[in-house]
């Protein structure tokens, strides 16, 4: 680990502070405000900012090596596994969807500090679903909030995260256990942006948003360019609350056409 992660920052302090299990937190609260995410999602309306401070493709994204440290994943690997309460996962439902706001999918959700935040952004107006093969550090009482421990890469779960959807915003800060060897981390992190892509590609409604981390290791291009073809707008975005010696940076993509809408290719 390195030593900078020994030390509480600020943004460690301020999530101790507010009741976040983890500075991340603040990072998703700066790619909401940056990009307008909570405002004017669905039906086409959602759009990235143009005033929002963002990396584009083409940009120097590298500050630092080491990412060890990071919370919320969605597996130890990219190998699929066994969950508990077998392939299906397990479900703890607090209550039915919201009859009206925004439908968010928070995916590698423990912690538990994104989905604390966006639940208190919703306050009650919308529905929130999380899904983690961990075990929250959080236990909302919200009414609109619901929790599936399983992994996305066994189809019985994306059928359940299907049924709750469509989803107006997915949102992942998942990251894959990391080995302290630079290329693997950023070869796995590479495979669960594909893996979270695809499965917000499935869910996500017409307008949409998705947000996603990503180790940096020369693949975002490719990436932004993949998402283009199903979004409005694409980029990169490095929140202030990143660590400086981290390597991990934001997809955001905004304005999702659904597939069966688009244009057949020529």
């Amino acid at each position: 680990m390195a030593a900078g992660y020994e030390r509480p920052d600020y943004w460690t302090l301020r999530a101790k502070k507010e009741g976040y299990p983890a500075r991340s937190v603040y990072k998703l609260e700066e790619i909401v405000r940056k990009f307008g995410l909570l405002k004017g999602i669905g039906g086409g309306r959602g759009g990235v900012s143009a005033r929002a401070s963002a990396v584009d493709d083409g940009a120097d994204l590298g500050r630092g090596s080491d990412a060890r440290g990071t919370s919320g994943l969605v597996s130890t690997s990219i190998e699929r596994s066994t969950i508990e309460g077998g392939h299906g996962g397990h479900e703890t439902t607090l209550g039915s969807r919201a009859p009206r706001g925004l439908t968010i999918l928070d995916v590698g959700a423990a912690p538990g500090s994104w989905s604390l935040w966006l639940l208190r952004q919703l306050k009650e107006r919308g529905t929130l679903v999380a899904v983690d093969i961990q075990d929250l550090g959080i236990a909302p009482a919200d009414s609109n909030f619901s929790f599936l421990k399983g992994s996305i890469l066994d189809e019985p779960v994306r059928a359940r995260l299907r049924e709750r959807g469509p989803y107006d915003l997915v949102v992942s800060d998942a990251a894959p256990a990391t080995s302290g060897n630079r290329l693997v981390d950023q070869a796995r992190s590479e495979e669960l942006v594909e893996a979270v892509m695809g499965l917000a590609l499935e869910v996500l409604a017409p307008g949409g948003a998705l947000v996603m981390k990503i180790f940096q290791g020369g693949e975002e291009k490719r990436l932004i360019s993949e998402l283009r073809g199903h979004f409005a707008q694409a980029r990169a975005f490095k929140p202030e609350a990143c660590r400086a010696e981290s390597f991990e940076t934001y997809l955001v993509a905004t304005g999702f056409a659904h597939q069966n809408s688009q244009k057949a290719p020529n």
